[in-house]
C-alpha cells in the first residue's frame, strides 16, 4: 500500500510534548516524520494483524444461560 497522507489535529499540549520529544530523541526531524515514526513503533507493537477476528457465538449457541 503506498503512504496516505492523514490530517491531525493536536492541542497545544501534545505540541509541546511532540517538540520536547523531538528535541531529545529526534533532532532536526519535522514534526509530521515524528508523528508518522511514533504511529509506525505503536503499529509495530500491536502484534500481528494474521490472526482471524473474534466473532462471537453463532446462533445456534445463544440461549438465556449467556445472556448479561
Amino acid at each position: 500500500m503506498p503512504p496516505v497522507t492523514v490530517t491531525v489535529v493536536l492541542g497545544e499540549g501534545e505540541i509541546v510534548a511532540l517538540d520536547r520529544y523531538i528535541d531529545e530523541h529526534r533532532p532536526g526531524r519535522s514534526r509530521a516524520e515524528a508523528v508518522s515514526e511514533i504511529v509506525a513503533l505503536w503499529a509495530g507493537s500491536q502484534g500481528s494483524r494474521d490472526v482471524p477476528p473474534d466473532e462471537g457465538m453463532r446462533p445456534e449457541e445463544l440461549n438465556a444461560s449467556n445472556d448479561s
